[in-house]
Order: C-alpha cells, then sequence, then structure tokens
C-alpha cells in the first residue's frame, strides 16, 4: 500500500529524485505546505536514499489545490531545479508553480471570467493580476513536460479552427481586416502591441486562441469580419 507521501507526491507531479520531505496541514486555513528535498545518494547497499534537509534561503510557490486546501511548495533554489521547468516549481519572480501556471492559462484560453478563476482556485485578485500582466508582456513561458491543449471542437463551421495560420498572421499583423466593430479593433491593437512583447510560443498561442474565442462568442455581430477570414474565402484568396 502506497504511503500518503507517496500518494501526494503522485497528486502534486513530484517525481524522483525529487521527494516530499515535510508536511504541514493547517486545516483551519485549509491550507496544505510541503517541503521538496532532492534524494541524497544511498550511503551503502544496507542504507536507503536520504533525504537532503533543504538549507539556506527557499522559494515558496502556490501549487495546483489538494481538494479544497491550497498547496504551497517550499524548496532551496538550485541550478537544476530552475533549469527543469518542474510541474511543482516555478519560474523567477513567479509565485505560481508551472502546472498552476498551465491551468490558469487554460481557464483564460476558454474565457473563464477573471473573478470566476479566482474563486475557482482560490487565488487572490492581487496575486492574478500581477500573473496576468507578467503573462501579457511575455514575461512568462508556458513551455514544460505538457503542452497546452486548445479546445479541438469546431464550434462553428465557417470559423477557422484555433489552430489555423489566419489567427496568427491577424495578431501578427501580416493580415488586415476591414473592421467594422469597435470592440474588436480594440481587442486587435490591444493583443497585436502584447504580441509584439511574447516570445514563447504557447503563450503566443494562448493569444491566438484567446481572439479565435472572441470571434465565436461574438460571431453574430462580426458577420462583416467573419466574411473575410472564413476557409473558403481564405482558401480563394490563394
Amino acid at each position: 500500500m502506497m504511503k500518503y507521501e507517496d500518494l501526494l507526491c503522485e497528486a502534486l507531479e513530484i517525481d524522483p529524485p525529487w521527494q516530499i520531505v515535510r508536511l504541514r496541514n493547517d486545516l483551519g486555513k485549509q491550507q496544505l505546505d510541503v517541503w521538496v528535498a532532492r534524494e541524497a545518494p544511498r550511503r551503502g547497499w544496507i542504507f536507503g536514499a536520504r533525504h537532503e534537509v533543504p538549507s539556506g534561503p527557499e522559494r515558496i510557490w502556490r501549487h495546483i489545490n489538494v481538494g479544497q486546501a491550497r498547496c504551497l511548495v517550499h524548496a532551496a533554489p538550485t541550478d537544476d531545479l530552475a533549469q527543469a521547468a518542474l510541474p511543482w516549481a516555478g519560474g523567477d519572480d513567479q509565485v505560481f508553480s508551472h502546472a498552476l501556471t498551465r491551468q490558469i492559462a487554460l481557464h483564460f484560453m476558454e474565457g473563464v471570467k477573471f473573478q470566476t478563476i479566482c474563486k475557482l482556485l482560490d487565488i487572490p485578485v492581487a496575486d492574478l493580476w500581477k500573473f496576468k500582466h507578467s503573462l501579457d508582456n511575455g514575461k512568462i513561458t508556458l513551455s514544460g513536460r505538457d503542452t497546452l491543449i486548445a479546445d479541438g471542437a469546431r464550434t462553428q463551421v465557417d470559423i477557422p479552427d484555433t489552430d489555423d495560420p489566419v489567427w496568427r498572421a491577424l495578431l501578427e499583423g501580416a493580415r488586415d481586416l476591414d473592421i467594422r466593430a469597435l470592440s474588436l479593433k480594440l481587442l486587435l491593437t490591444k493583443l497585436r502591441g502584447q504580441m509584439q512583447l511574447i516570445s514563447d510560443p504557447e503563450v503566443r498561442q494562448m493569444k491566438a486562441h484567446e481572439l479565435h474565442h472572441y470571434f465565436v462568442r461574438h460571431a453574430p455581430q462580426l458577420a462583416h469580419e467573419l466574411a473575410q477570414i472564413r476557409p473558403e474565402t481564405l482558401h480563394d484568396a490563394h
């Protein structure tokens, strides 16, 4: 039977040689704190692997929730930790782990409202605003062990799929539209400015998904603009 720590490691995506070396479960605050460290080499065939006790300054990242409890991961910063982009750790100057970062990004891609994300994940508004600002200014990358999976469902047959090159072309200014809807004009201006700052391919994909979602959501009001990017229109243009 697996021990509680092993089950927790599996749930939090903490894989060897990293292990949980300390736990603190504050039921009153609904908060779980875990300390993670690398396993030290075996001292001999008789002795099992030892856990290195974290020393020096530590970093703390907000990780994915465990049930209804917030989870905070503590670890001493090391070069291999920074380079590995581990799910339970976070980037420089970031308060969220890579796994939580991607979870939040997926919610944004799906069009979930800001306040709803805060309630769903129990995240302070100020932290989410700071995260969104960093994301929009190219200071956060989403590259990691898994790839962001965009919604593959075809929402409407006359709207190009989310992975269609037209969305990237619109965002990069390689394709222009005759835009009548002021709200779309403002959104596209904002997104194009953000794209100039963003180099991470998955964050750029997220921005393309954001533009696609806007077209899907407001399709009745964007008939003029949609007529210019329908698949058959794009095919005829080539």
